[in-house]
């Protein structure tokens, strides 16, 4: 070996090394190799995380709602960041709620359906509160006390 150095941020060691038969010279690069990080579902069996399941998961629940790609991208990465510091596996339960934490401070709607996804008792939807203190609606949630017209102010096609 002729040189060893840190290299890309540290996270890899670049060397420069030599042919001991031909002196030609040429560089590695040494990365350690991430553990593979693991589900472990209700049933008690184990999946691999998917990071991009995840991602359409949220995506589905934040379908027309005010929240962007950079913040489910953002829930995802700490969601990974999350089961690799619990040592690499998590119950999909943990998952769930670290995910219904991130989306219920950002979007309300998001929060409800994600959580209407879920199987089992996830969410106590009646004791939800919107900004105003109240509980209600997904809709009266996002529009922060807004009210909507009553029905009897509506007209119906009959006059």
């Amino acid at each position: 070996m002729v040189e060893s150095r840190p290299a890309e941020n540290a996270t890899a060691t670049r060397r420069r090394r030599a042919c001991t038969s031909c002196d030609h010279r040429f560089t590695t690069y040494e990365r350690c190799e991430a553990e593979p990080l693991w589900v472990r579902k209700r049933d008690g069996s184990r999946q691999r995380f998917d990071p991009e399941k995840l991602n359409a998961a949220l995506a589905r629940a934040a379908h027309k709602r005010p929240v962007s790609r950079r913040h489910i991208n953002e829930i995802v990465g700490a969601t990974e960041a999350m089961i690799a510091a619990g040592g690499g596996e998590v119950s999909s339960e943990v998952i769930a709620s670290h995910c219904l934490d991130h989306l219920g401070r950002v979007d309300r709607g998001a929060y409800l359906q994600f959580a209407g996804t879920l199987p089992g008792p996830n969410a106590d939807f009646a004791a939800l509160e919107t900004p105003s203190g109240r509980a209600g609606s997904v809709r009266a949630a996002s529009n922060h006390g807004q009210s909507t017209p009553k029905a009897s102010t509506r007209r119906g096609l009959d006059g």
